[in-house]
């Protein structure tokens, strides 16, 4: 008895204290949502969007509904509480004697010199983020980066993977708001776009938005990446870094991050945010496809409407070049009408076309499903869903563009593999087809094979309009020359240049000699993909910069004249070829007749002979210039009735004062030397100054464009091509030997490309101070 009175003791014992704690708790979900109804009711009228930096107010961290407050207003998910508390590194790693926590924010310090990056990293993993951190860097000419999806490489801490950089790079330049793949790809995405809203030495706000293969980078508010890359991380950890180098302090303050955010950056919503990233370009058959093939332009020969009632049939699966079109290489579109009930244009639907031979594109009822558009898929069966709503009731249109770049070709599967699944149901289209040939295989190469002068200019969608009334420099121009070997060497002595800045201080002229030593109208060598696009079976292409071009200067013609007067109309025909296709990128074209010959050695050559049939070849020149309008610069009847003796280093090329006199024609005959008059060559014949220009600003503007000529050259020309673009992109040395995946090759040429920038302002600098000299 005893036993059971005390059991039912106990159990009464137990069930008070149950109700007292469902007290407990109801009490606490009282509060809590007392709690969130003030707190939203005070401080929560607008929701906090990530573009939009948060202010941590210190002194009301301590408050009761502080951890509640920062709940909701995260972006997305809710703000990760373990990712920094403010105090101390609880959570994080790094090398000691560098990190510390001051005034709330995570700081790398060191007052020497520090031999090797050093990284703090989080315990944290990140997937699809969103991170906010206020950085201030001292000195601002110093380099440091967050590393986002990253993870150690090594005891020390090195890390790999993404990084949005921070700082200044003394080769570089800026990189704040920059994307880089630490140990990995390198540069990712590049720009200058954070530099008009970067605070130097002091606080500056940096977020990183991460969704998927997605992602986004902002600095100050400005958005500064935006790249969709597919072969990045999608996982890892975050690390802030202090860049090797002198000694240095960067602060990070303030870093909330977001776990699932919302995708919003910088004022822009998603589908801003992904219109910011680059186009993609097409594959290159497709390039070639649409821009020559009659049936892809606008897509005419895939719309529903097309009438394919005249093209010719034939049984599929099979062969085009076996059956009905013999030899034939290149694209071929086929068609098929079919006709569905209600009920069949409702269901779920799968188009299968079995092997095809080689590349393809699909559409029914004009809506893409389904392509490969690279070699080697000939064997690759075709299944491709059909999105709802495409289907109709009545007549339905396949349309299919084969591309076969060599041996047969075509939709040449199996007929069983050839069908259109709905739901259950399958019908077979393994039958007649109406077929009609598109582009020929020789047709594309063509295309492909852009001229060789072309192939560093960029083609605008509009060419530079013509000069309205003879040349002129109206604005910013990037002047480009085109030609041999005197062509050449103008960059090399600077006078050409020198007086054309010099004569137009309110705008940058920017000029890139492009002429190269033995090239003529008829034939110009490069070296193998030079500025070429990849080719599908070799290597990678040339990745450097391309340019887009105001003016050209094209001057040839010497070294042709030596062919005599026999190949005098196929040198006119190849040097108006050669216009047509200048005209294409920019019509601002000045023509420069070659100069005359000279006999400086006394050989026994007949120069007059010789200067008789180049004056024919200068005259043809002269009259393409009158038929189009176009200037045309005449230093052959210039140095020809020059008094001056010494033009000449070998009869062919001109020596420094040779292009002084042409330097000084394309002043007069271009209607600019009363600007530059005051600019004259040193005349002291025994002075080691003799190529000199006086005043001494000119000197010093030349100066500068030398300096920026050999950088260019170094850029234009580079040595080691084969290791850069050429057939040994693939050999070890041309590769990072611990990431082969690296070639580091094209990093250096690229860095080239803000030295030149740098060079371009000195020139500028350069240019004010001679329009100062002048006027004195």
């Amino acid at each position: 008895m005893l036993q059971i009175v005390n059991v039912n003791r106990l159990d009464l014992l137990e069930r008070i204290e149950l109700g007292i704690h469902i007290l407990k708790f109801t009490f606490s979900i009282t509060w809590v949502v007392l709690l969130l109804i003030a707190s939203c009711w005070s401080h929560e009228k607008t929701p906090i969007s990530n573009s939009q930096p948060k202010k941590k107010n210190k002194a009301s961290d301590s408050s009761p509904n502080y951890k509640i407050k920062r709940l909701m207003t995260g972006v997305g998910n809710a703000e990760d509480e373990n990712f920094f508390n403010d105090k101390d590194l609880n959570g994080w790693k790094g090398n000691e004697g560098y990190w510390s926590v001051k005034d709330g924010a995570i700081v790398g310090h060191s007052d020497n010199s520090i031999p090797d990056n050093e990284f703090i990293w989080s315990d944290v993993e990140v997937k699809d983020f969103y991170l906010a951190v206020d950085i201030k860097l001292t000195p601002e000419n110093r380099n440091a980066g967050i590393q986002f999806r990253s993870k150690p490489v090594d005891a020390h801490g090195h890390a790999m993977g993404y990084q949005a950089d921070v700082g200044h790079d003394p080769v570089i330049g800026n990189v704040w708001g920059n994307l880089y793949h630490e140990h990995g790809r390198g540069k990712l995405d590049w720009n200058d776009r954070a530099v008009k809203v970067l605070k130097k030495g002091d606080w500056n706000r940096y977020e990183i938005l991460a969704v998927g293969h997605h992602i986004w980078t902002a600095v100050n508010g400005e958005l500064c990446t935006a790249i969709e890359d597919i072969d990045g991380e999608l996982s890892g950890k975050i690390a802030f870094q202090i860049h090797a180098g002198e000694a240095q302090t960067v602060a990070y303050r303030n870093p909330t991050l977001t776990h699932n955010p919302k995708i919003e950056l910088a004022g822009l919503n998603e589908k801003e945010l992904v219109a910011k990233f680059p186009k993609k370009e097409l594959p290159y058959w497709s390039k070639l496809i649409m821009a020559i093939d009659p049936g892809s332009q606008g897509e005419a020969w895939a719309k529903p409407n097309f009438d394919h009632g005249k093209w010719k049939t034939m049984t599929v699966p099979n062969h085009f070049d076996t059956v009905e079109l013999p030899e034939f290489d290149g694209v071929v579109w086929f068609r098929k009408s079919i006709e569905l009930s209600v009920e069949q244009a409702k269901a779920a639907a799968t188009l299968h076309l079995g092997e095809i031979d080689d590349m393809d594109v699909t559409w029914v009822n004009g809506t893409r499903v389904g392509g490969y558009e690279n070699p080697g898929h000939h064997y690759t069966v075709r299944n491709y869903p059909v999105p709802a709503g495409v289907l109709k009731p009545g007549k339905n249109i396949i349309a299919v563009r084969v591309m076969d770049h060599g041996a047969p070709g075509g939709i040449a599967g199996k007929p069983e593999q050839i069908f259109l699944q709905l739901d259950e149901e399958r019908l077979s289209l393994a039958n007649l087809w109406h077929f009609e040939p598109g582009a020929n295989l020789a047709e594309l190469n063509n295309y492909s094979l852009v001229p060789t002068l072309l192939r560093p200019l960029v083609r605008r969608k509009d060419p530079v309009p013509a000069f309205a009334d003879g040349f002129t420099i109206d604005r910013d121009q990037t002047i480009v020359i085109v030609g041999s070997t005197n062509a050449l060497e103008s960059g090399r002595h600077g006078y050409l240049e020198t007086l054309l800045a010099a004569a137009h201080p309110q705008h940058k002229v920017r000029m890139r000699n492009l002429a190269w030593q033995a090239d003529t109208v008829y034939q110009q060598q490069r070296p193998r993909n030079f500025y070429a696009v990849a080719k599908p079976d070799y290597g990678e292409s040339d990745g450097r910069t391309q340019i887009e071009s105001d003016i050209v200067f094209f001057w040839m013609g010497q070294s042709e004249s030596l062919d005599g007067l026999d190949r005098l109309d196929e040198f006119t025909a190849a040097y108006q070829q050669h216009l047509d296709q200048f005209a294409k990128y920019t019509k601002r074209i000045v023509l420069v007749t070659p100069v005359p010959f000279r006999n400086p050695l006394q050989l026994e050559l007949d120069i007059d002979k010789r200067n008789a049939t180049l004056a024919r070849y200068a005259d043809e020149i002269r009259k393409l210039g009158r038929q189009q309008q176009l200037p045309v610069v005449d230093l052959f009847a210039a140095i020809q009735s020059s008094d001056a003796p010494d033009v000449s280093r070998n009869g062919l090329h001109l020596n420094s004062a040779g292009h002084w006199l042409a330097a000084r024609t394309f002043a007069s005959q271009l209607g600019f030397a009363n600007q530059v008059s005051s600019i004259k060559r040193y005349k002291d014949r025994d002075s080691k100054v003799l190529e000199s220009l006086v005043p001494k600003s000119a000197e010093i503007l030349r100066a500068a464009i030398g300096h920026k000529n050999d950088l260019w050259f170094r850029y234009w020309r580079p040595t080691n091509w084969a290791f850069l673009y050429g057939n040994r992109q693939h050999t070890a040395s041309s590769r990072d030997h611990t990431n082969p995946s690296r070639r580091w090759f094209p990093e250096e040429l690229q860095n080239a490309l803000p030295l030149l920038e740098e060079a371009e302002v000195r020139i500028q600098e350069a240019t004010t101070g001679t329009v100062r000299q002048k006027n004195k």
